[in-house]
Order: C-alpha cells, then structure tokens, then sequence
C-alpha cells in the first residue's frame, strides 16, 4: 500500500495539474469571450450614439428650415395681409380719376349736381368696400353718447334731447372686426 500511496498521489498531481491547465485554458477562453463581447458592446454602443447625433444634428437642421420658413411665411403675411383689401379699393380709386379726368376735360361741362352725384356714388362704393372688409362706420347722431365709440368735442345746451344726446357728427367713427379704429368725433347735448 506504500507504494500505491506515492502512486496516487503523483496521479492526483497529474489530475490536479490537468484540471488547472483546463481552467486557465477555460479561463483565458472566458476571457477572451468576455473581452470580445465587450468590444462588441461598445462598437454597438458607439454606433447607437454616431446614430443618435447624427439624428440630432439631422433635428436641429430641420428645426431651424422650420424657423426661417415660419419667418418667411410670417413676412410674407405682413407684407401682403392688405392684399385683399387693396385690390377692393382699385375701383374706388378708378373712379376718382374717371371723375377728375372728366372734369379736366376741355368742352366738358359739368354741373354741380352732376359732380355730387359722382362724389355719392364713389362714396357708396368705398362704403361698400370698407363694409365688406370688416370695418364698421360709427355715425352715431341721435344716439346715446358712448365713450368707448366716440369722442365728445363739444357740449351744447339742447333743450329738445336728453342730456349726452349725440347733437351732431363732426367725423365719422371705425371698428375694424371688432377693434375700434378711430372714436366718432361728435358734438353731445348738455
């Protein structure tokens, strides 16, 4: 059995040394497998990050196409929000200078009643253009003095009205859709 006892033990040796062999082989595979994986991780991590500022980069670009397009579209609305309104006084404007033009003619004669009527009927259409814009036209004789509406130049005494009657209208007053635009000027009752 003394024999057997050195035996074995120079094989346990051998098997120990075997064993250790396998679990540093074992251990530097693990190693490697570990280190490659996390070589793999970070390459896939800095390609999720080169992709996510380049995404950013990419938002910032179109935030800012959409900033100077807004500021394009908002300039362009300044300059032409009157467009409309504009284009609705172009007869007005033809009809003053067919009535200027018609009065400056030699061989032309025109009476007074002839020149008013034109006045009225240019009148009528400005009105008309005016209305169909938006605005409101404050003529408010007879009324109830507001001041919110209208601006008292002057105060008469009437015994005919109540008092802070609107007696008579020096200008006419504006409310462009809903906004006053210029008070009526008015004379009121005292």
């Amino acid at each position: 059995m003394n024999e057997e006892t050195p035996k074995k033990e120079v094989d346990n040796e051998v098997e120990i040394e075997e064993v250790m062999e396998n679990f540093n082989e074992a251990e530097d595979v693990n190693e490697a497998e570990v280190e490659s994986e996390i070589v793999e991780e970070e390459i896939q991590r800095d390609e999720e990050v080169a992709k996510y500022k380049e995404e950013i980069i990419r938002l910032h670009a179109e935030m800012d196409n959409i900033r100077k397009r807004n500021a394009r579209e908002l300039d362009n609305l300044r300059k032409y929000a009157i467009d409309r309104f504009a284009k609705a006084l172009l007869p007005v404007a033809d009809s003053m200078d067919k009535e200027l033009e018609a009065y400056g003619k030699d061989g032309v004669e025109m009476t007074v009643e002839q020149m008013i009527e034109g006045t009225k009927m240019t009148q009528h259409v400005l009105n008309k253009v005016l209305t169909d814009n938006g605005m409101e036209i404050i003529n408010p004789e007879g009324e109830k003095f507001n001041p919110e509406f209208h601006e008292a130049m002057t105060q008469i005494p009437n015994p005919n009205l109540a008092p802070n009657t609107i007696v008579d209208v020096f200008q006419k007053g504006y409310i462009l859709n809903g906004r006053l635009v210029r008070p009526a000027m008015v004379v009121v009752s005292k």
